[in-house]
């Protein structure tokens, strides 16, 4: 090789190529948040809400990072299970004529639990006022409830009832066409059956138990012992405002009905709820009502996909990962994920827990999630799971992720 031509670099450059080499030599590995399932939650696009609907003002702006030791052998689930609700009661909005006539029970099993509750303003119900049939014979109130409880007996046994409400067990003999009258009904009664030895159950589950507003999200409902006929849906928000929602047959036997939540109402707090009616077939038309509750988010904030560490310890022997976020509105936001690290075995265990927050502007900025030495019991490779980015001005969870980073 002729090095003739080769000339020496200026002293200045030759230390700045030294110096990059060797930085480049000590840096970190790019890293990037694992892909996202489809059971993730994360914002198709960000929201501007309106600064009423944003209560950020008194929040704390310092940065908080706090990490503690999990148990190895702990069972963690990254990726929330579905609650499934098994209903074997319904709710009748009955009128002042609908009692006085006499109203339909639609009974499945004897030992029914009948709760009627009058609407405000109404005197309270007494068994004496009630009258049940059957098969049109009038049945003796003392033989045929074998427990009775008014409102205060209700509460003081912390149950939550309105005032003036009643409770009573049916006996055996309160089977077939059962027909509950107050003659003397004022108004309005809430009436809510309740078969806790009924075969006819209708469960209903939502896929997800919190979703990003503008996101659907769907439900099932399915019955048990009874061939259902037919089911319908309301999703109500904490607001009062409600829309409906229409099932459809699935190939399985069960029904799914989707909505996409009006994400006008979203935002304040409490949970929406999803209220489900069905009713089986034949001519007893037993109905079944269920409900299951959901969050829905105002999309602030999400996951700009940047990771990046200095190294993959720090000098104290500590893991730090600095997480890039994007935001619409300023805010403190918090970051939490659970370290799984590799065992003798070779598998990944739960070692720690990193929880961090920090004042972010709108734009892009980044939380730094770092997990204590003393918390790593185990060794590399780290991966963290059950990511998660909440908004503390509502505590909104604005995206989680069941894995989300992979670290060597």
């Amino acid at each position: 090789m002729n090095f003739s031509n080769l000339r020496p670099l200026p002293l200045v450059a030759a230390l700045a190529l030294a110096s990059g080499l060797a930085a480049s030599a000590h840096a970190a590995p790019a890293l990037r948040l694992l892909a996202a399932s489809s059971q993730d939650l994360v914002a198709a696009e960000l929201v501007a809400p309106v600064a009423k609907r944003q209560a950020a003002d008194a929040l704390e702006r310092a940065p908080l990072a706090v990490s503690w030791p999990l148990d190895a052998s702990a069972a963690l689930d990254a990726q929330p299970q579905a609650y499934v609700a098994q209903s074997r009661e319904y709710w009748v909005d009955a009128s002042a004529s609908e009692l006085q006539a006499g109203l339909r029970l639609k009974l499945s099993s004897p030992g029914a639990l009948v709760r009627i509750s009058p609407h405000a303003g109404k005197a309270a119900v007494s068994a004496s006022d009630v009258q049940l049939t059957v098969d049109g014979r009038r049945l003796d109130n003392s033989k045929s409830m074998s427990a009775v409880a008014d409102a205060d007996a209700l509460h003081a046994a912390g149950m939550d009832v309105p005032q003036g409400s009643i409770i009573m067990k049916l006996d055996s003999k309160a089977v077939g066409d059962v027909r509950l009258a107050m003659p003397a009904a004022q108004g309005a009664h809430l009436v809510h059956v309740f078969e806790p030895a009924s075969a006819v159950a209708l469960s209903l589950a939502a896929t997800r138990d919190s979703i990003a507003g503008g996101d659907t999200i769907a439900f099932r409902a399915q019955f048990e012992g009874a061939t259902l006929d037919r089911i319908g849906g309301l999703v109500s928000a904490p607001d009062g405002s409600s829309q409906n929602v229409d099932f459809v047959r699935q190939g399985d036997g069960s029904y799914l009905g989707q909505v996409r939540p009006d994400l006008a109402h979203a935002g304040g707090p409490g949970l929406w709820e999803m209220h489900a009616f069905g009713v089986t077939a034949g001519k007893d038309a037993i109905p079944r009502d269920a409900k299951t509750a959901f969050a829905v988010s105002v999309p602030v904030a999400r996951l700009d996909g940047h990771v990046s560490q200095s190294a993959s310890l720090t000098k104290d022997g500590s893991i730090a990962v600095r997480i890039g976020v994007q935001a619409s509105v300023a805010s403190r936001y918090a970051v939490s994920g659970v370290l799984h690290g590799t065992g003798d075995d070779g598998q990944l265990h739960p070692v720690a827990m990193g929880q961090s927050a920090a004042w972010l502007q709108p734009g892009h900025g980044t939380l730094e999630l770092r997990y204590d030495a003393a918390s790593l019991s185990l060794h590399a490779p780290w991966e963290v799971r059950d990511l998660r980015l909440v908004n503390q001005a509502d505590f909104s969870l604005q995206e989680r992720r069941a894995r989300a980073l992979y670290l060597p």
